[in-house]
């Protein structure tokens, strides 16, 4: 009975051994340093590229995260008058006290992010969204860009914007590549 009870014994810690050996990284496998960040809060400030001293703040928040209650989001107005306007981003944990600023790591790692714009369908001959920054090789990173609006009447429709990482996979101008970060859709309104 003694000796059944130490077979047993020894086949657990065998079987303990075989499972830690699996759950333990692969030194030859890529890993990520820095883990997906939580981002709750997208805030889409806009001005009137001729004046930059009446910037415009709109928010996409949602505070208890994926799966909770639904975000809160205001609606982005541009002007065809003032057109262009420029648009620049910035990305929050607010989950954290205090709130911690993603946007500096995402900049300094540009190499690793990039930021897309898509348009409702509806939109896409309205506006037109140019990225103006770049990583160090040139590639677009997204968080500054140029809004151009062409309406002669009022228009109603949604902005997509996607942030982006790209950890083992390379670095593209398509968004088809990559791990999402955040993928968020602000209404938009149009005036003439």
């Amino acid at each position: 009975m003694v000796r059944a009870i130490e077979v047993v014994r020894s086949a657990w810690w065998v079987t303990a051994a075989v499972l830690f050996a699996a759950c333990e990284r692969n030194p030859a496998e890529s890993h990520e340093e820095n883990p997906q960040e939580l981002i709750t809060t997208v805030l889409l400030r806009v001005w009137d590229e001729t004046d930059s001293m009446h910037v415009h703040t709109f928010a996409w928040r949602d505070l208890d995260g994926p799966g909770g209650r639904d975000p809160i989001v205001d609606t982005v107005h541009f002007h065809a008058e003032h057109s262009p306007w420029r648009v620049s981003l910035e990305f929050l944990n607010e989950a954290k006290t205090p709130p911690d600023t993603i946007t500096e790591e995402i900049r300094r790692e540009a190499e690793a992010h990039q930021v897309f714009y898509e348009l409702a369908p509806e939109l896409v001959q309205v506006l037109e969204v140019e990225r103006l920054d770049t990583d160090a090789r040139g590639l677009p990173l997204g968080l500054e860009a140029r809004v151009r609006v062409q309406a002669t009447q009022e228009h109603h429709g949604w902005l997509r914007i996607r942030l982006l990482h790209y950890g083992s996979t390379a670095k593209t101008t398509e968004p088809g590549a990559g791990e999402t970060d955040v993928d968020v859709r602000f209404p938009v309104h149009v005036m003439p």
